[in-house]
C-alpha cells in the first residue's frame, strides 16, 4: 500500500491551485462542496460508524490533509493521524423535513481548508432511520471520489460491525504520486507540446457568453441555484440510435445539442464551452480519493449549414482530441484567460458503487437498495451551484436521463435558466428525430412564449429591455468543472 504518512509539505496539482484561488476569494462559499447524503434504514451503531470513518481516514491520504499558504506558495501537508471524525447529531423523532434540512446543512457548511476538507455526519431520526452525509471540498474530491468515500465507509462499517477488518484492495498509488507525475509531465517537452495543442484548439474563439439578467459583480458571491429536468423518455430512448448513426457517443450528441442551443441564445458562431473530464488514469488511481479533474475547453463552430449531425460529429472529434491530451492541465495552458463560463459534464450513475438510484426530479429521496446490511437511498440536496454562469450536469441511469442546470444567481434568474432548459428539451427532440435539420431552423419558442412575443407588438405584454419569455436570442450577438469518460476512451 502506498500511503503518504509524513508531515512533508507537498505541492498542489493545477486543479487544486484553481480550487484554492476560489476558496481564498470566497472562503464562506459552499459552491465547491461535493456532497453525498444517504438515507439509512436499519440499526446503526454510531461508535462502529465512527471507527469506520477513522479507518477510511487512515487509508486515504487526502482525508488526512490540510492546506496552508506562505511566501513559498500553497502546500498540502499530510498528518499521520486521521483528521476526519464522525459528527453525530440526534434528531430524536424529527419529521422528514427536519431530517432533510439537517442533511443539507451538513453538506453545505463551508470548509476551513487550513484544518481539513472532509466531513462525515451521522443523523439519527430513530433507531431504524438515519442519514449519513459525506461532504468534501472539490480541492480533494470529484464525483467519482464521493462514491469511493461512501463505499469505503460503508464497507468498513459492515466489516467492523462483524468484528472483521475491511475487505479493501490495497492502494498501489496515492494522490501525491499523481501530483508528482503531473509536475514531471508539464515540465517535459511532451507537456510543452500539449500546452500548445490546447491553445491551438481554442484559437481565437471567445468563451460563450449567455445573455445575462444582471452585470457581473466586481466580486463573485459563488451563490447559485438549480433547475432540474427529467428529459422526455422518447428523446432519451432515441438518443443512442441518433448518436450511433452520427458515429459519436451519446455524450458527444448531448454536447452538440448544448452547443447548438448556446449558439442560438448567444448569436456567437464560434465559442468555447468547458467539458470536465477525468484525469484518473490506470489501476493505481482507481480507488484513490482525490480531485482528478481537467476541464477541457471545447470549441464549437457554426454557420448557416450546420445541422445537428454535423455539429455532433464536430463535437465528438474535438472531445476525443481533447481526451488524448487530457493529461495536461488546461488551467496551465491558459493561466490568465477566462476560457469558458459555461460547461457540461456527464455522470453515469449506473456505473457507480454502491449502485444507488438517482433521485427523481421533484422528489426528496430516491429508491432504496440493499448495501452493507442497510437499506440506503440518495437524499436530494443542492450542490455545486454558482461555480459558473451555467453548469449542466447530465445524470444517466437505467431509468432515463436527468439534466441538472446549476447557475450563478449573481448574473442569472431562475426564469431565464428554466427557458434555457425548455430550449434544451426542444433542441434534443429535434436533434434525435431529424438529425439533418439545420440548427438555425429549430423553433425555440413554445406556444406560451410565442403569445408573449406577439403581445410585445400590441403593447399588452413584455419584459424589461425587450427580454421577454421567448427562447431565441439570435439578434443579440454582442454579449460579452465528464468524470466518467469510460465510453469515450473505449471507442477511441
Amino acid at each position: 500500500m502506498s500511503t503518504t504518512t509524513t508531515a512533508e509539505a507537498l505541492p498542489l496539482t493545477a486543479i487544486q491551485q484553481s480550487m484554492w484561488t476560489a476558496y481564498r476569494v470566497s472562503p464562506e462559499a459552499s459552491a465547491y462542496n461535493i456532497v453525498m447524503p444517504l438515507r439509512l434504514r436499519g440499526p446503526v451503531d454510531p461508535a462502529v460508524m465512527d471507527a469506520a470513518v477513522t479507518a477510511v481516514g487512515a487509508r486515504q491520504e487526502l482525508l488526512r490533509s490540510v492546506f496552508t499558504e506562505s511566501a513559498a506558495g500553497v502546500r498540502r501537508t499530510v498528518s499521520e493521524a486521521p483528521l476526519v471524525r464522525l459528527e453525530f447529531r440526534d434528531l430524536d423523532g424529527a419529521d422528514e423535513a427536519a431530517l432533510h434540512r439537517a442533511a443539507e446543512e451538513a453538506g453545505s457548511r463551508p470548509f476551513r481548508l487550513e484544518s481539513g476538507a472532509f466531513r462525515v455526519v451521522l443523523l439519527r431520526r430513530s433507531d431504524e432511520d438515519w442519514a449519513l452525509v459525506t461532504s468534501a471540498h472539490h480541492i480533494v474530491s470529484d464525483f467519482t471520489s464521493r462514491w469511493l468515500l461512501v463505499r469505503d465507509v460503508l464497507d468498513a462499517y459492515e466489516g467492523l460491525a462483524a468484528a472483521a477488518e475491511p475487505a479493501w484492495r490495497p492502494l498501489p498509488g496515492s494522490y501525491a504520486d499523481h501530483a508528482a507525475e503531473e509536475l514531471r509531465y508539464t515540465a517535459s517537452e511532451a507537456g510543452r507540446r500539449a500546452a500548445a495543442l490546447w491553445q491551438e484548439s481554442v484559437a481565437d474563439a471567445a468563451a460563450a457568453e449567455l445573455p445575462l439578467d444582471r452585470p457581473r459583480p466586481a466580486l463573485r458571491s459563488y451563490r447559485g441555484a438549480t433547475v432540474v429536468r427529467q428529459l422526455p423518455k422518447d428523446a432519451a430512448d432515441a438518443l443512442p440510435g441518433a448518436a450511433s448513426a452520427a458515429g459519436v457517443t451519446p455524450f458527444a450528441y448531448l454536447l452538440a445539442v448544448f452547443q447548438a442551443l448556446t449558439h442560438r441564445w448567444t448569436g456567437q458562431d464560434a465559442f468555447v464551452l468547458g467539458v470536465p473530464a477525468t484525469s484518473r488514469m490506470g489501476r493505481a488511481q482507481r480507488d484513490v480519493i482525490g480531485c482528478f479533474l481537467n476541464t477541457m475547453p471545447v470549441r464549437a463552430d457554426f454557420d448557416e449549414r450546420s445541422t445537428f449531425r454535423s455539429t455532433a460529429v464536430q463535437a465528438g472529434e474535438r472531445v476525443m482530441r481533447g481526451m488524448v491530451n487530457v493529461r495536461y492541465p488546461c488551467a496551465l495552458a491558459f493561466p490568465r484567460a477566462t476560457v469558458f463560463r459555461t460547461a457540461l459534464f456527464l455522470v453515469q450513475m449506473d456505473r457507480m458503487e454502491p449502485p444507488v438510484p438517482n433521485v427523481p426530479p421533484g422528489a426528496g429521496e430516491g429508491p432504496s437498495v440493499r448495501y452493507a446490511g442497510l437499506d440506503i437511498a440518495l437524499i436530494d440536496v443542492p450542490q455545486q451551484e454558482g461555480q459558473l454562469d451555467l453548469l449542466l450536469r447530465i445524470e444517466q441511469t437505467p431509468d432515463g436521463i436527468t439534466a441538472v442546470f446549476s447557475y450563478d444567481t449573481d448574473v442569472l434568474d431562475g426564469e431565464t435558466v428554466a427557458r434555457f432548459a425548455d430550449g434544451f428539451e426542444r433542441m434534443l427532440a429535434a436533434a434525435v428525430a431529424q438529425p439533418d435539420t439545420p440548427v438555425a431552423d429549430v423553433e425555440l419558442a413554445g406556444a406560451g412564449e410565442l403569445e408573449a412575443l406577439l403581445a410585445l407588438g400590441t403593447g399588452t405584454g413584455g419584459g424589461p429591455d425587450g427580454f421577454d419569455a421567448f427562447g431565441s436570442f439570435d439578434e443579440f450577438d454582442e454579449f460579452d468543472e465528464f468524470e466518467s469518460f469510460e465510453s469515450a476512451r473505449e471507442s477511441r
